[in-house]
């Protein structure tokens, strides 16, 4: 075991579930929420990214955290008060998947 700074996942290796590769997943909405929920499912759940799908009715997925292309403003990101003082829980789980 090793040591971190203090997050859930130094200490935890979940099991693979009985039956995850024959089960899908459907995720309404693109926000954090719903990606994180991807997310979670392939790395703790591991099920196959293939089995999860993602629904959103906004043309710009994201949620709040959605970035766009302003011509008069720039670029534009909502999202930044939905992290924590540090981001350690973002950090936690993005480190996990694979670029």
């Amino acid at each position: 075991m090793y040591y971190s700074s203090g997050n859930y996942e130094a200490f935890a290796t979940p099991k693979k579930p009985e039956g995850i590769d024959n089960k899908s997943a459907y995720v309404v909405g693109t926000g954090l929420a719903g990606l994180a929920a991807a997310c979670f499912l392939i790395r703790d759940a591991q099920m196959p990214g293939e089995h999860i799908t993602l629904f959103e009715h906004l043309p710009v997925a994201g949620g709040s955290c959605d970035g766009i292309y302003d011509a008069t403003k720039g670029f534009i990101m909502r999202g930044g008060r939905e992290m924590d003082n540090h981001f350690e829980c973002m950090w936690d789980l993005f480190k996990s998947i694979p670029s």
